[in-house]
């Protein structure tokens, strides 16, 4: 009995192995390259391609592995392929420059869309199954793509002229033509419709072969040996992203995201003032401010500084950024405990911004220089950054103060020093009598110095200002400001009277007399170019501030005019212009007479 079960085991082992070696022998088919995608094509299935030297050495994996080779066999038409026979020469272009011995899928007459190493499938066979289910995935997105990334030949100048005016950002591919990734890239990445719709709704796209890396490994760091290596620029030509290590279609939108994630700016949060500063406290930051007005200033600071990259870059690492609408524009630094360090109204650009948010970082901020003058500073170099601090932060009145308190101890010939002119000339909104009556009586040689236009428009300056001296909280010294108003008509100012006047209306406005205000505001306007801005400002203190209903009825028959002159110059030159004030105009008129 015991004989008869082992021969029955043996019998069984024998027959068994024929079955699976007979198995993984038909894996493979006698089948060229041509007639391998012909029955794969009309079974539906890859070509499965063993690519090797020879016969022996390629497939020992496979033959101790049943249930990888019946899952190769339903999806697969498996054929062998020698590199070194004739029709081995001719398939090896297909394999885009990959390292033999491999395995490898491809689509019927088409792309190679799968391909693993022979050593790694030796490590771990079921990698190859892996790979065969990527290739079928991607397979099936390349029968339904038809579209692919476009990419212009144009030199980087070029492309980022054409970038501004067509308002995109810019991606540069760096390929090597004879490497496997590259060629990857181009044929199983860039041609899916999901990347390209990504890339050609975004961007503008430029290739650059890895022979002509030169300038560009100078300029944003992209080494020879990065390609495949993907880029993108802002239209200023300023990075937002780079990878080298991008090979599908996921990572490739990725990248792009990354890259336009970056350019939106600064990542503003919509918190309160508690929260903000809650969130800085706990980041370790500091507190960005944006306050702003809805108008072209800020519109341009948002677009062009905001989004630069290095101003990104920095505001994300130093601050919690918060956005808010004001009426004016102010950019703001604080703490995490709320006490400002410091301030600016206006930038000119991107460094410019990072200049002033390095100030607030290290500690050299309005608030800091603020302190240091208060405790006695005066060295001369301090005492002029200070100033042109106080300036930016649109605290004017005291720049002012801080530069007659400068140059009071110093003569008034100090002027004929460019150094100190140029401070009174910017930054000096008042003077002592000394400097004025300095102005006026070396006028000529000023003139030689610094310009005709320039010390005339200084000292019309200081007229106006010493006009408002003679009025503080409300109060006017009448005596002292009569005598002002004789010697401006007695020096022949020009525009002296424009010049009493105007005072006369601000000192109305502070003390809410609305009937004198008004009745100035009205022969200013019959005689002088009013702005439009200047004018709804009267009408919005007037509408607020004021009941009197003949006061409120002067102030809409001034706007109801100036509505007029912007209806008849429209009606003249037949275009609409839609930047005028006549739709604030017409709506301020009806509530200051509805509300009589």
């Amino acid at each position: 009995m015991k004989n008869v079960f082992c021969f029955f085991v043996l019998l069984f082992c024998l027959g068994g192995g024929k079955c699976f070696s007979q198995q993984v022998l038909s894996l493979f088919q006698s089948l060229d390259w041509e007639q391998a995608s012909l029955v794969a094509a009309r079974e539906n299935k890859l070509v499965f391609v063993e690519v090797g030297e020879g016969d022996a050495g390629n497939t020992w994996d496979l033959l101790d592995n049943f249930d990888l080779v019946q899952a190769l066999e339903r999806q697969v038409i498996a054929i062998r392929v020698h590199v070194n026979s004739p029709q081995g020469r001719t398939f090896l272009p297909r394999l885009l420059h990959y390292p033999y011995p491999c395995y490898a899928f491809f689509m019927p007459y088409g792309d190679l869309v799968g391909v693993v190493g022979l050593e790694q499938v030796k490590e771990r066979p079921t990698c190859l199954l892996e790979t065969l289910e990527e290739a079928r995935t991607l397979a099936k997105a390349k029968q339904e793509s038809s579209r692919t990334v476009r990419f212009v030949d144009l030199t980087l100048p070029e492309v980022l002229s054409a970038a501004k005016e067509e308002r995109r950002k810019v991606f540069v591919y760096f390929a090597e033509p004879s490497e496997y990734r590259s060629l990857w890239m181009e044929r199983n990445v860039f041609a899916l419709n999901r990347v390209a719709d990504v890339y050609n709704r975004e961007f503008l796209n430029v290739r650059v072969l890895r022979t002509e890396t030169g300038d560009w490994e100078k300029k944003y760091g992209i080494h020879v040996a990065d390609s495949p290596a993907l880029l993108f620029l802002n239209a200023e030509g300023k990075m937002l992203y780079r990878s080298s290590g991008c090979y599908d279609a996921d990572g490739a939108i990725a990248c792009a995201n990354a890259a336009l994630e970056k350019a939106k700016g600064i990542p503003f949060k919509e918190l309160e003032d508690v929260a903000a500063l809650h969130e800085a406290s706990k980041e370790g930051k500091l507190l960005f401010v944006d306050y702003h007005a809805d108008n072209r200033v800020h519109q341009e600071l948002a677009e062009h500084v905001f989004t630069d990259p290095e101003v990104t870059d920095y505001f994300t690492g130093h601050f919690v950024n918060v956005s808010r609408i004001a009426e004016e524009n102010v950019l703001l630094f604080l703490n995490c405990q709320g006490e400002e360090l410091h301030r600016v109204c206006s930038v000119q650009d991107a460094g410019d911004l990072l200049a002033e948010a390095r100030k607030a970082v290290e500690g050299r901020g309005v608030g800091s220089l603020q302190a240091r003058y208060r405790q006695g500073e005066r060295d001369a170099r301090f005492v002029e950054d200070y100033i042109v601090a106080l300036a930016r932060a649109g605290k004017g009145e005291e720049a002012s103060e801080v530069v007659m308190a400068y140059l009071e101890p110093l003569s008034p010939a100090c002027l004929k020093e460019d150094k100190y002119w140029q401070l009174f000339y910017s930054y000096g909104k008042s003077a002592a009598p000394a400097f004025l009556d300095y102005l006026l009586a070396h006028r000529g040689e000023l003139f030689e110095l610094y310009g005709k236009d320039a010390v005339l428009e200084k000292i019309a300056e200081l007229w106006t200002a010493g006009a408002w001296a003679f009025q503080k909280d409300g109060q006017l010294d009448e005596e002292g400001f009569k005598l002002y108003s004789r010697r401006l008509k007695k020096e022949k100012v020009d525009g002296w009277y424009a010049i009493v006047r105007n005072a006369g209306l601000k000192l109305a406005e502070q003390r809410g007399d609305w009937k004198t205000f008004i009745n100035l505001a009205e022969e200013k306007w019959k005689e002088e170019e009013v702005p439009d801005v200047e004018l709804y400002r009267w009408a919005g203190e007037i509408n607020t501030h004021c009941q009197d209903k003949n006061v409120r009825y002067k102030m809409a028959q001034c706007l109801a005019g100036r509505v007029a002159v912007i209806n008849q110059k429209e009606h003249l030159t037949g275009k609409v212009d839609l930047t005028s004030y006549r739709g604030f105009f017409e709506k301020m008129i009806n509530d200051l007479l509805q509300g009589q």
